[in-house]
This record gives structure tokens, C-alpha cells and sequence, in this order.
């Protein structure tokens, strides 16, 4: 086997633990990447050397290792986030809650940026975590605006797996959901991914009317409810809309 093919493995390996999937065991990783058990062992070994994954406390299954956190904080911002944090800043400022910056990765979504909220009780995302398209506001805004095809083949590819009991796992019930957000703009979640909280978002435009990124607010959702919520929605959307006429102003 090449080293630019082990390579290759040892990083979809990686990419396969999220923030839903934190923790993996060696037959899982086998059955999701179609390799035997064995070549698994012997990746995570390799990996294990450099403090890319670590053993978990809970046997037979791993996670990611401390050797990651360097690598995380030497990821420079990119222009999207440069031009959006300010608009992220303020809008914390305003209302106090959580704002995040997302955008597509391999299929997946990506925190790229967040602004925490200053509540006692607030929902956090860490910077770098990955997500599903198909559950939670950032992630379905992200799905919403790709083109059909692609939309399909993710879902096929990706599954719809349950995490609460609002998580939508029906692809014709997930398809009516993109279809809502494309015509009204933005994106709700109703603890889809997590019990007790709630997110909106909306997209960001570059060039070409082309989706960039995503801005999301998340709250528990006793605070996002009533007028609460359908102005958090207005304020959202048009923070979403300024910062996409600074991007296009920028021509990223």
C-alpha cells in the first residue's frame, strides 16, 4: 500500500469522529470506511504515535487525541470569518446568545467561528466541530441552498440519523423542511440535535448569489419563544444579509 493511500485513510479516520459521533470503536470505523479490522488497528496505531487519537475510557473505542487541539488553533480565519465577526460581535452584544459562523465541509458542516453568549445558561459549539446537514439550523440552511443532486446524494450517503425526537429522518419530510427554508429565508430548529434548545439561521451569500457560510443564533429555547423568537428571526436574517453584501463587496 503507497504511503499517499495510508495517508489518505489514516485521514478519513479523522474526519469520521464529530461532535454527534465522538467516540468510535474499531468495527465501526471498519464497516463506515469498507477495511478490514486489521488495517484499522494498524491506522490507529500510526495515529495513536502522534497523539491523533487516544483510547477512550470506555473500551474497545477511541476518540480523538489531544495531538489535534495545536493543529485546531493554527487554523487561520478565513475572509468570510474576518468580514463576519464583527456582525457576530455585535449581534452577542444585542441579544446576549451564542452566534455561529458555519459552513460545508465534506459533506458535513463545520463550526468555523462563534461568538460565546454571555447567559449563565447558554448553548455552546466549539470552533472546528463538526455537524449533520440534516439536523440543527446551520446544517439544514447549508443543505437547503446546495443544488438537488447533491442534496440527494448526502442524504444517501449520510443517513438521517435520530438524536431527538424532533430530528427529521424521513428524506420527503427533510425535502419539505429545504423547500420551506429556501422560500422563507432561514432555518429553525426545534432541539434537533440537542433537547431544550433552539437555533435559527440563515445564509450568507458570496459571489454569484452562491451560498458561503451560515450565521445561526442558539438558545435554550425557553428564551427564543413568542416575539422572542420572530424577532431573533428578523434580526438573524438581516444580519445574515449584511454580512453578505460585505463579502460580495470584498469579492470573496
Amino acid at each position: 500500500m503507497s504511503t499517499l493511500s495510508t495517508l489518505e485513510k489514516c485521514v478519513q479516520i479523522l474526519t469520521l469522529f464529530t461532535e454527534t459521533t465522538p467516540r468510535l470503536s474499531v468495527e465501526e470505523i471498519s464497516a463506515r470506511l469498507g477495511i478490514p479490522k486489521s488495517t484499522v488497528y494498524r491506522y490507529i496505531s500510526a495515529l495513536k504515535k502522534h497523539r491523533l487519537i487516544s483510547e477512550d475510557t470506555r473500551p474497545g473505542f477511541y476518540c480523538l487525541g489531544d495531538g489535534i487541539l495545536p493543529l485546531a488553533r493554527a487554523v487561520a480565519r478565513s475572509s468570510v470569518q474576518e468580514i463576519a465577526l464583527p456582525f457576530m460581535e455585535q449581534l452577542q452584544r444585542d441579544y446576549g446568545e451564542t452566534v455561529i459562523l458555519s459552513a460545508l465541509r465534506n459533506d458535513q458542516g463545520v463550526c468555523l467561528e462563534k461568538v460565546e453568549g454571555t447567559h449563565a445558561l447558554r448553548v455552546s459549539h466549539d470552533r472546528g466541530a463538526i455537524f449533520p446537514l440534516h439536523a440543527g439550523a446551520s446544517g439544514k440552511v447549508l443543505l437547503a441552498y446546495l443544488p438537488p443532486d447533491d442534496q440527494a446524494r448526502i442524504i444517501r450517503t449520510q443517513g438521517l440519523p435520530r438524536f431527538t425526537r424532533t430530528t427529521i429522518t424521513d428524506p420527503n419530510l427533510l425535502q419539505e423542511e429545504l423547500a420551506l427554508i429556501r422560500l422563507q429565508g432561514y432555518a429553525e430548529s426545534d432541539g434537533e440535535v440537542t433537547e431544550g434548545t433552539y437555533g435559527i439561521g440563515a445564509p450568507i451569500y458570496g459571489r454569484g448569489n452562491k451560498i458561503v457560510a451560515a450565521l445561526s443564533v442558539a438558545a435554550p429555547k425557553q428564551r427564543l419563544q413568542g416575539r422572542k423568537r420572530e424577532r431573533m428571526v428578523r434580526v438573524v436574517v438581516d444580519t445574515a444579509k449584511r454580512i453578505s453584501e460585505a463579502v460580495q463587496a470584498q469579492d470573496v
